[in-house]
């Protein structure tokens, strides 16, 4: 396909989309809210173990892959080609990696904001902290040691995933688009040493992606569309 067809193709697609997709009104949010906390929040369960976090909504199971997309892309590559890398003076991307001990969600709740839009927010018991064991995934010059070696981050106090959610209606179905991620909570290494400006960003970045795929999925507008009939 030439590049004067695709974007002509690609035109197409965005006209049929923008035909068929309704951005919803105010008050067709908060009745979704209050059936999405009614009929789905309870039901959604995540599961964070080991670099995977397990998403559950009754017959929709979900694995998430807590890997920076680095890390994802390096396990494709051969034996002898991820040899090869390691070998000498690295030269490839340097990335976090995170080893979560196994913790379960306690509470999801949506909640409208006057924009049209839904946070989604997983909340963790306060009570309990969340053991991550972390590392870079190579030692350089660039990056402290400590940073490299492996060592534990403990995720106390306020614990929750919030999601920013656009819901729209497309063809009769609700379908979500994920705009934004925060993560609450304190991030702390156990052996109290400072805990690297990007530690934090890089694993909003990983949940931000994988938590896009599961809620801009086919398999979650079925599941949310069955249970609301605006």
């Amino acid at each position: 396909m030439n590049t004067k067809k695709l974007i002509w193709s690609l035109a197409a697609v965005f006209m049929f989309h923008a035909m068929y997709s309704q951005k919803l009104k105010q008050d067709e949010i908060v009745k979704l809210n209050d059936l999405l906390n009614t009929t789905v929040a309870s039901d959604l369960r995540v599961e964070l173990k080991g670099d995977k976090a397990i998403c559950s909504i009754e017959q929709l199971s979900k694995t998430l892959d807590i890997r920076d997309s680095a890390h994802i892309a390096e396990d494709s590559l051969s034996k002898a080609a991820k040899t090869k890398l390691y070998q000498g003076r690295y030269v490839g991307p340097v990335f976090w990696k995170y080893n979560f001990q196994t913790a379960t969600s306690s509470e999801v709740v949506f909640k409208p904001n006057k924009y049209q839009k839904l946070f989604c927010t997983i909340h963790f018991n306060d009570q309990d902290t969340i053991v991550i064991r972390s590392g870079l995934n190579t030692y350089t010059s660039y990056h402290s040691l400590s940073d490299s070696a492996s060592h534990i981050v403990n995720w106390t106090g306020d614990k929750y995933i919030s999601l920013l959610l656009t819901p729209k209606k497309v063809d009769n179905k609700i379908e979500f688009e994920l705009n934004g991620i925060t993560i609450s909570g304190k991030f702390e290494r156990s052996d109290k040493k400072e805990l690297a400006k990007n530690y934090t960003k890089s694993l909003r970045t990983i949940f931000k992606r994988e938590f896009k795929t599961l809620f801009e999925s086919e398999e979650m507008s079925q599941l949310v569309s069955q249970k609301v009939k605006l």
